[in-house]
């Protein structure tokens, strides 16, 4: 008859994970257990293993409570740890109080004392004013006193070998602090405490691991009041947070309203559709969360900032309809239920791309517009993996990082076998927990009233992950910064999506910085489709990914399209479903039409069909949902061989399915970037570097621009901006892209500039040595006429001679007037394009090869396809090796020189790694538009 009530997880102070604890649960015959870790991050989880393995789940925390008092007693714990507690009132005496949580409102004001806990601030008083719904229990008579008359249920805790008895009136309960499951995971408790910094807590003849029942009884047994009151106590903390029903912001209109302005003008089949979506949103809830979409995208829309869905968003056409998606579900046939399905319990998955740099500024925004209460970033738990578990433990061992470098020479192998062994026990135990990269919750009420918040480099941080966040009820809204976020969605309006000139301009590949169709193998796929319309597109991204590739389907689709392949539709009542991908099912929302049209399966149940095949592929759903497929298409008339045949596609596209939706999306997105490029290459190259590129380096980027014509300035002191930015028709290259030069320094230079030579810039911004010698190297300063010797003279003049600083100012020639005429001649043409590429990684002028290698007489737009091969110098602008089976390199490269871009297959007998530049020598046949040869040493 034992409850073990203060069990602490591996996301806190413990060193078993929740896998082992329950298990052992279950083996010792205990149904009830609780958690007391100082965050609820491991709640999820503990609630999750508590449903699986049928034990009751109680809920609470510890945390340690000071007082400021002269008068110390005997009950309190004066070797604890330091406190979370802010200001020091005097000589404070500190202990443990444990809150568990009886109903909702003690759910609501745990999440708050431990928001306040973590970010040390909490105080007696504070308690006291959140003491609702929550049972105390404490070993310090000093704090049950003074808290008893706020709290309802409080216990005094009689811990083992205890000899502290309370006073008659307060009821004892008893209990061990459970640390590790069983006694041999001690070593993994003291290992964890030392990598994550924590003391332990290691009295002798303590019992820190879960003890067996009898074992409680023997520790207990002249205190049968201990189990009456553990069951008593149980009783009534019998709360588990649940995610219904679901928390949303409150918004300022209602979702018909901001339909009904826009329903008059709709076809009686969207008039559907709106109707059907509509009545869907409104029975499962979820009309707050359209609204506040809604509201996102005008508040972007209104700062000039694009935002779109992805994924299965784009299945809705109030989404499309309120001007979130791009994309038209009816003209896709995109079916709403691979959305949003009424048997499913999940809250729609609205997936938000926004442009990268516009990202922080959005999310900013956002916390502007709600409060920064109301608006909190979600948690991402990092865990323990191969390399860092092993760093860590070794380190724990008294290894320094030095040494880890070459550690068989310091220690040997069995030292190493035995950090190996060590380390491997805490594979995938959390670490700690950091800031998830995208999502974040918008709530009615400050945050902390749903779930607890912790600090963070990037702000507060929510409790649960993205996994989690669902049981307080709360909804992921997820803000992806996405590089090549087209700047022609905010006029999509205005683009002709049917411009077969941008369609030819795609299927010759000349598609370098264009949203999701500038990587090697998705531009030669594009060569080989030749798209005319936006699905041609959708495909050609579709196919290329993982499970298509792998799965053999690109090339079945490629030789279909080429009229190589006979194009097989299964069966003829699916032709209309396959068509567009030749009868090779590719999308999921092929398989919910595949599944209603042939086995008269409504779309929810098709969706869960779906699901089943991809995400649960070994459980007994898959047997039933088979079963009902056959007796269903047996149903309407189809054999068991056509049955077998259908059902084993179906079942066979779990390994390469893809979302049409997203897919559809993205194909809408690289035409606008595609579209731009063609018409509008001067913004489109400025917006492309802004962004910090695509799939490619900056200098690929900064090379396909010359090509294209656009002609880059140097840095300029004067004129640049922290970006690169446009002006007389040419792009001006931004302070942000110069080595070792600090925001805080840009920042300067733009507030106090123009400058009238460089003594005038030095003085007035004081930029460090290193900072000084970047921008010279540049080409910054360029505009000021000096020699690079006498600027970098002029640069330690100043540093040194800092009180001349003051009085510098409006002394313009002060340096040049105490120099002789011509004391310094300035460096070669080479010397001076040499530095700049050190700073800047480019050269502004030219393409690095036309500096290096200007004799070359072999170009990649001279290559031809006679016998003879060719040879040619070129820079590696992306590349993936691999090893073959007969454990040769091969690599795939792309490649560039100042005429264009190749794709290249090499194989390397005498394979050599490139020096600081990956440029290469290269020799070879081209077949088709690949170049197949070796790398040249």
């Amino acid at each position: 008859m034992y409850i073990p009530l203060l069990y602490h997880s591996n996301y806190g102070f413990g060193g078993s994970d929740f896998r082992t604890f329950f298990e052992t649960l279950k083996e010792y015959r205990i149904d009830t257990c609780g958690i007391v870790d100082e965050t609820l991050f491991g709640l999820n989880e503990f609630i999750k293993y508590a449903k699986e393995y049928k034990i009751k789940p109680i809920i609470g925390s510890r945390i340690s409570v000071v007082s400021s008092t002269r008068n110390r007693d005997p009950d309190f714990h004066q070797s604890l740890p330091r406190t979370r507690f802010g200001g020091k009132l005097g000589p404070v005496v500190s202990a443990f109080v444990y809150l568990f949580i009886k109903n909702q409102a003690g759910y609501k004001n745990l999440c708050q004392i431990l928001t306040c806990y973590a970010f040390k601030n909490l105080s007696l008083e504070f308690l006291k004013k959140h003491s609702e719904g929550l049972v105390l229990i404490s070993n310090s008579m000093r704090f049950l006193e003074e808290l008893s008359p706020v709290f309802s249920d409080i216990y005094f805790l009689l811990l083992p070998n205890s000899v502290l008895l309370p006073q008659k009136h307060i009821p004892i309960i008893g209990a061990n602090e459970i640390f590790y499951v069983h006694q041999e995971e001690r070593i993994i408790y003291r290992l964890l405490s030392a990598i994550k910094k924590f003391k332990p807590e290691d009295i002798r003849k303590m019992p820190y691991y879960l003890i067996k029942p009898e074992r409680f009884n023997r520790l207990y047994y002249l205190y049968p009041e201990v189990i009456k009151n553990l069951f008593k106590f149980a009783e009534i903390c019998d709360y588990t947070p649940a995610s219904a029903p679901w928390i949303f912001p409150k918004t300022e209109k209602t979702l018909i309203e901001i339909i009904n302005t826009k329903y008059r003008n709709l076809t009686s089949e969207e008039k559907k559709r709106l109707e059907f979506e509509h009545k869907i949103i409104k029975e499962m809830g979820f009309e707050p969360y359209f609204v506040l979409i809604y509201e996102l995208k005008e508040f972007a829309r209104e700062r000039g900032i694009g935002m779109n869905v992805r994924g299965s968003a784009a299945s809705s056409f109030i989404l499309y309809l309120l001007g979130i998606s791009i994309v038209n579900p009816l003209k896709y046939s995109l079916p709403f239920e691979r959305f949003l399905n009424q048997k499913r319990s999940e809250p729609p998955d609205i997936d938000v791309d926004v442009e990268f740099n516009q990202r922080e500024c959005l999310i900013g925004e956002i916390y502007k517009k709600f409060g920064n209460d109301y608006v909190a970033r979600i948690s991402m738990i990092n865990r323990f993996q191969i390399r860092a578990r092993f760093r860590d433990t070794a380190r724990t061992y008294g290894i320094s990082p030095a040494e880890l470098k070459n550690l068989k020479d310091h220690f040997g192998e069995k030292l190493i076998d035995e950090i190996t062994k060590v380390s491997e026990r805490i594979d995938n135990f959390p670490h700690n927990f950091s800031c998830h990269p995208s999502g974040i919750v918008i709530t009615p009420e400050p945050v902390c009233n749903y779930v607890p918040l912790y600090p963070s480099p990037q702000g507060a941080i929510t409790n649960f992950d993205k996994e989690g966040i669902g049981i307080a009820g709360l909804v992921k809204l997820d803000i992806l910064g996405v590089r090549g976020f087209p700047e022609f969605y905010i006029k999509k309006e205005r683009i002709d999506f049917n411009d077969q000139s941008v369609y030819r301009f795609i299927a010759e590949a000349k598609t370098l910085g264009c949203f999701q169709i500038e990587s090697p193998m998705v531009r030669q796929v594009l060569k080989r489709i030749k798209p005319k319309k936006l699905m041609d597109i959708a495909n050609a991204i579709a196919i290329i990914r993982p499970g298509p590739a792998q799965g053999g389907m690109k090339e079945k689709f490629l030789k279909r399209l080429n009229g190589e392949e006979f194009i097989d539709y299964i069966n003829p009542a699916l032709k209309e479903i396959l068509r567009e991908t030749l009868g090779i099912p590719v999308y999921q929302e092929q398989i919910l039409n595949m599944a209603n049209s042939f086995a008269g399966f409504s779309l929810e149940d098709a969706d869960l069909l779906r699901r089943a095949i991809t995400k649960e592929r070994n459980s007994n759903l898959i047997s039933k949902i088979k079963e009902r497929f056959y007796k269903q298409a047996s149903y309407l008339g189809y054999t068991t061989k056509e049955i077998e045949e259908v059902w084993r596609r179906i079942s066979a596209f779990s390994s390469f399915g893809f979302n049409k939706a997203h897919s559809i999306t993205y194909a809408t997105l690289a035409y606008l970037s595609a579209y731009q490029k063609l018409y509008n290459p001067l913004e489109f190259f400025c917006r492309l570097l802004n962004n910090e590129g695509g799939y490619y380096p900056l200098y690929a980027y900064i090379n396909e621009a010359r090509r294209w014509g656009i002609k880059i300035l140097s840095p300029d002191l004067n004129q640049s901006d922290c970006g690169f930015f446009i002006k007389n028709g040419y792009l001006i290259t931004g302070f942000n892209i110069i080595k070792d030069l600090s925001f805080p320094t840009i920042q300067k230079i733009i507030k106090l500039r123009p400058f009238k030579s460089a003594w005038h810039f030095f003085s007035l911004v004081q930029p460090d040595i290193e900072e000084g010698t970047s921008l010279i190297k540049s080409g910054a300063l360029d505009l000021f006429g000096e020699p690079l010797p006498e600027l970098y003279f002029i640069l330690l003049q100043s540093s040194f001679y800092p009180i001349r600083r003051a009085t510098a100012i409006g002394q313009q020639n002060l340096v040049r007037e105490e120099l002789p005429e011509g004391c310094f001649s300035d460096f070669t043409q080479s010397v001076k394009l040499q530095a700049q590429f050190s700073v800047l990684d480019f050269l502004p002028s030219q393409h690095i090869l036309e500096f290096l290698y200007p004799e070359r007489r072999v170009r990649i737009v001279d290559i031809n396809r006679r016998l003879n091969p060719n040879q040619l110098t070129c820079l590696i602008i992306s590349k993936r090796t691999i090893l073959t089976r007969n454990k040769k390199i091969m690599s795939f490269c792309t490649v560039d020189d100042e005429t264009g871009v190749l794709d290249t297959t090499l194989y390397a007998n005498q394979y050599k790694r490139e020096s600081v530049l990956p440029i290469i020598n290269v020799k070879g046949y081209l077949k088709g538009d690949i170049m197949y040869g070796q790398i040249v040493v």
